[in-house]
C-alpha cells in the first residue's frame, strides 16, 4: 500500500467568484423552495438578534451616566431614569436570550429539510443516470464526494451567509458607536481581525484540497473496512486469514490519511493562536487608549465603557463575519461537489414508442460494436444477428467473451457505440422504456440478492408494484421457489439476510431461485431472457428447470450458460469469442461441424464420459 509520499496529488479546482456566488444563488433558492415560510421566520429572528447586542451596550453606556448623574444631582428623576433604563437592558437582553434559543430551534427543523431536500436532489440524479453512467469510475467519485457532505454543508452554508448578515448588521451598528469617538478605532478594530480572517482562508482551501484529492484512498478504506465486518466476505476472510492482512492495510491507509489531516489541523490551530493573541494584543492597545483618554477628561465614565465594549464586541462582530466569510467559502468549495455531480451529464433522451414498425420482425443486431472505458479491446465487435419471436436461443462462450455485454444491449441498459439493435423494426433507442421494459423478462447476472422480504425479492420483477399473493407464488413455482418459501418461517413476508434481528440467510442456489421467480413474475412478456439462471442450482433443480424451459412455447427465450448441456434444445445456438460470434447454429449442426463449439461440448462431457467407465469397469 503506498504511503503518503508516494500517493500523487491531485489537480483540484476551485471554482471562480462566478461559480461561488452561483452555487451560493442556487443554495439559497433550495432553502426557499425548501420552505419558504421558516425561511422568512429565520430571517426575521436573524434581523433581531443583530440589533439587540450594540442595543444592550449603548444603553449600557446611559445606565452608567445615569447613575453618575444621580449621584451627582440626588434627584428622583435622574435616579428614575437610570432604573427605566436598568429595566430597559433587562428586556433586551432577555429579549435576546429568547430570540437566540427560537432561532436554533427554527435552524435545526432547516437543517432537516434542507438536508432531506439535497439528499432527494442526488437521489433524483442517480435514478436519471443510465447504467454506463453508474458504473463510470469518476461519476461514482463524484457521487460519492456529492453524499459526503449533502446534509451538513448546504445547511452551513445557508446559515452562514443568515450569520454573516446578522454579524454585518452588528458590525455596522458598533461602527457608529465608535465613529462618534474616532474613525481610527474602527481601523483598529479591523487591524485586529484581518489576520485572522487571511488565516482561515489559507487553511480551508488547503483543508478542501487535502479531503477532495484523497477521495478514492478514502473509498478504498471503507471497503477495506466493510471487508472486515460485512457478512458477505467473512467465510473467505476467516478461512483463509486475510484479517490481519487487511487490517494492516486500513491502518497504513488510516495513517496516511488521517495523519495528514491531523497535521494539518494542528498547523491550522497553531496558526489560530498566534494570530488570536496578535487580535488580543490590539485590542488591549486599543483599550489602554480610551481609558487613558476618559482619565483625561475627554469622555465620560459610560462613554470609556460603552466604547470598551465596543471594540471588544465590534472585534468580535468583525471576525465572526469574516470567519463566517470563510466558512461560507469552505463550503462553497465542497457544494461545487455536489453541483458538479448535480449538473453531470444527462442521459441521452429516450423515445416514446410502445410497438415498433415491423410487428413480428424481433430482435436485430445490426453490425453492434462496444468498448468499456479504457478497455484494451470491443466487449463487442461488428456483431450481427436476428431473434425472431418464439425462437429459443442459445448463447455461450468463456468468460469475458462479451456474452453478459451482448444481454445489456439487448435490454437496451447500453447504448451501441457503432450499429444498432431494434426489436420489431425500431432502435432500442426509440421506444419507450417502460415499453421495452414490458416486452422483456431478465435475469442478470450477478443478480441482486434484495435484503428484504421474500415478497420484495419477488415482486422486484414489477417494480415492487404490489403484485398480488396468486401472481408471487406462481412467479415462485416458475423459478423453482415454491418449495422455498413453504419453508420460510413467514413465507412471503420473512425478512431475508441476517442483517436483521428477525432475518433468515438463504444459500446460493435458493438465492438464485428468487431471482429467477423474480424475472418470470413478468408472465406478459414475449421476450424472456436468461444469464446463467441455473449456475447455483443443484444438478436435479437445473434438470427440472431446463426441462420446464423446453416445454414453455411462443415466447421468445434467450438463455446464457457456460454449461453447453443445456443447450441441445436450443433452436439456434451462437458461440462467442472475443465479442465476435465465432459459430452459430443448432446442436447437431455445431457438434458435427467439430468446430470450437464441439471441443468445448466435448470438454465438459469428458469427466462423466470418463465417470461411466470407470464405473463400468
Amino acid at each position: 500500500m503506498a504511503m503518503e509520499s508516494d500517493l500523487p496529488e491531485r489537480s483540484i479546482a476551485e471554482p471562480g467568484l462566478r461559480a461561488a456566488a452561483g452555487y451560493a444563488r442556487r443554495a439559497l433558492a433550495l432553502v426557499w423552495r425548501a420552505n419558504p415560510g421558516l425561511t422568512l421566520v429565520i430571517a426575521g429572528l436573524t434581523l433581531i438578534a443583530a440589533i439587540a447586542p450594540p442595543a444592550a451596550t449603548y444603553i449600557g453606556k446611559l445606565i452608567i451616566d445615569g447613575v453618575l448623574a444621580a449621584i451627582e444631582t440626588q434627584a428622583a428623576a435622574d435616579r428614575d431614569a437610570a432604573l427605566v433604563w436598568v429595566a430597559v437592558e433587562a428586556v433586551v437582553l432577555g429579549g435576546l436570550l429568547v430570540v437566540r434559543r427560537v432561532l436554533a430551534f427554527q435552524k435545526s427543523k432547516l437543517q432537516v429539510e434542507l438536508g432531506h431536500a439535497v439528499s432527494r436532489a442526488i437521489q433524483d440524479k442517480a435514478l436519471a443516470m443510465d447504467l454506463a453512467q453508474i458504473e463510470d469510475a469518476g461519476v461514482q467519485q463524484q457521487m460519492q464526494l456529492a453524499r459526503q457532505h449533502a446534509a451538513s454543508r448546504p445547511f452551513n452554508l445557508v446559515n452562514r451567509l443568515l450569520e454573516g448578515a446578522q454579524f454585518a448588521i452588528t458590525l455596522l451598528a458598533f461602527i457608529g458607536l465608535l465613529w462618534t469617538f474616532s474613525p481610527l478605532l474602527v481601523l483598529v478594530m479591523a487591524l485586529g481581525a484581518l489576520p485572522l480572517f487571511l488565516g482561515e482562508v489559507k487553511f480551508s482551501t488547503a483543508m478542501f484540497r487535502f479531503q477532495t484529492g484523497r477521495a478514492p484512498e478514502m473509498r478504498e478504506r471503507a471497503y477495506l473496512e466493510s471487508l472486515m465486518t460485512a457478512e458477505a466476505s467473512a467465510a473467505e476472510r476467516i478461512h483463509y486469514g486475510a484479517g490481519p492482512q487487511i487490517l494492516a492495510r486500513y491502518e497504513r491507509l488510516f495513517e496516511d490519511l488521517y495523519g495528514r489531516d491531523r497535521r494539518l489541523r494542528g498547523r491550522r490551530a497553531y496558526a489560530g493562536a498566534a494570530l488570536n493573541a496578535l487580535s488580543s494584543a490590539v485590542y488591549l492597545g486599543a483599550k489602554i487608549w480610551v481609558v487613558l483618554t476618559a482619565i483625561g477628561g475627554a469622555i465620560t465614565l459610560g462613554q470609556m465603557t460603552m466604547l470598551i465594549a465596543a471594540v471588544k464586541q465590534g472585534q468580535g462582530a468583525l471576525i465572526s463575519l469574516l470567519g463566517a466569510f470563510t466558512g461560507v467559502y469552505e463550503d462553497l468549495l465542497y457544494i461545487s461537489n455536489l453541483y458538479a455531480f448535480l449538473d453531470g451529464p444527462e442521459p441521452a433522451p429516450r423515445g416514446r414508442a410502445a410497438a415498433g414498425p415491423t410487428p413480428g420482425d424481433g430482435l436485430r443486431f445490426e453490425d453492434v460494436s462496444f468498448r468499456y472505458p479504457a478497455a484494451p479491446r470491443p466487449a463487442l465487435d461488428g456483431v450481427s444477428l436476428h431473434i425472431p419471436p418464439g425462437i429459443r436461443l442459445g448463447i455461450v462462450g468463456v468468460n469475458g467473451s462479451g456474452k453478459t455485454t451482448l444481454i445489456r444491449l439487448m435490454t437496451g441498459l447500453y447504448a451501441p457505440q457503432a450499429g444498432r439493435v431494434t426489436l420489431d423494426g425500431l432502435d432500442l433507442r426509440d421506444w419507450a422504456p417502460e415499453a421495452l421494459r414490458a416486452r422483456m423478462a431478465v435475469m442478470f447476472q450477478p443478480y441482486t440478492r434484495f435484503k428484504m422480504t421474500a415478497r420484495d425479492n419477488i415482486d422486484m420483477g414489477e417494480g415492487l408494484r404490489n403484485a398480488d399473493d396468486a401472481a408471487l407464488t406462481a412467479a415462485a413455482e416458475r423459478g423453482l421457489a415454491a418449495e422455498l418459501l413453504q419453508e420460510l418461517p413467514d413465507g412471503l413476508e420473512t425478512r431475508l439476510s441476517r442483517r436483521f434481528l428477525d432475518g433468515r440467510e438463504l444459500s446460493g442456489g435458493q438465492w438464485q431461485r428468487l431471482a429467477l421467480s423474480r424475472a418470470l413474475l413478468r408472465e406478459a412478456a414475449d421476450i424472456v431472457i436468461l444469464d446463467e439462471p441455473t449456475s447455483a442450482m443443484d444438478p436435479a433443480a437445473e434438470a427440472e428447470f431446463m426441462r420446464r424451459a423446453a416445454q414453455r412455447t411462443g415466447r421468445t427465450t434467450v438463455l446464457v450458460s457456460h454449461r453447453l448441456a443445456n443447450m441441445r434444445e436450443a433452436d439456434h445456438i451462437i458461440l462467442m469469442d472475443a465479442g465476435r460470434i465465432a459459430e452459430e447454429g443448432p446442436h447437431d449442426a455445431l457438434m458435427a461441424a467439430g468446430g470450437a463449439y464441439a471441443s468445448l461440448y466435448a470438454q465438459q462431457a469428458e469427466p462423466y464420459v470418463r465417470g461411466r467407465k470407470d464405473k463400468r469397469a
